[in-house]
């Protein structure tokens, strides 16, 4: 037992020494300088680029409109009139919920950045990573297309609900349902 008390107050003594010796004092007041010059250029950073959209593109990884976080009870509505045409027995009734939908989804995602002419181009220039249900958008989008482009596309209220469900889907990502 003896030893190890010799090794702990030897260990103690040159520790002691180091703490009040010049070379560490030296060290850390260049270390206080360092991190003086690094709190003040992360001041200045924030203030050069605006702290406000920083912060909401710094917390989730994208400018994202308004309406996904502070303004969600307008686009619940929007949303909510929108499924009301479900309800209905007549086909044009689906069609224009998902072209209203699609339309909703589109002006969202090219309001986040996204580049292209259309929804189409939109969604082929956003990675899987950054949007969690891409796929299914895509899917919800080419009905919309047949909708469009097809005059004798048939839609029932199943496909109906299911394609609304894809856009939907993104809505709850953002946690405006």
């Amino acid at each position: 037992m003896d030893g190890l008390d010799n090794l702990i107050s030897e260990f103690y003594f040159w520790g002691n020494l180091f703490f009040s010796s010049l070379t560490f004092s030296l060290i850390k007041g260049f270390l206080e300088i360092y991190t003086l010059v690094l709190v003040a250029d992360m001041i200045l950073l924030i203030k050069q680029r605006g702290f406000s959209g920083d912060l909401r593109d710094t917390v989730l990884g994208m400018n994202v409109p308004p309406e996904l976080i502070t303004q969600k009870s307008k686009l619940q509505i929007k949303w909510n009139k929108i499924k009301e045409r479900l309800k209905s027995e007549d086909q044009s009734d689906y069609k224009v919920a998902i072209i209203e939908g699609d339309n909703i989804i589109d002006d969202l995602i090219a309001r986040m950045g996204y580049k292209g002419e259309n929804f189409g181009e939109r969604l082929d220039n956003i990675n899987p990573g950054q949007i969690e249900n891409i796929e299914s958008l895509r899917f919800a989008h080419n009905v919309r297309n047949q909708i469009i482009h097809n005059e004798n596309f048939v839609l029932t209220k199943d496909d109906a609900y299911k394609v609304l469900d894809c856009f939907e889907e993104f809505l709850r990502y953002f946690q405006v349902l």
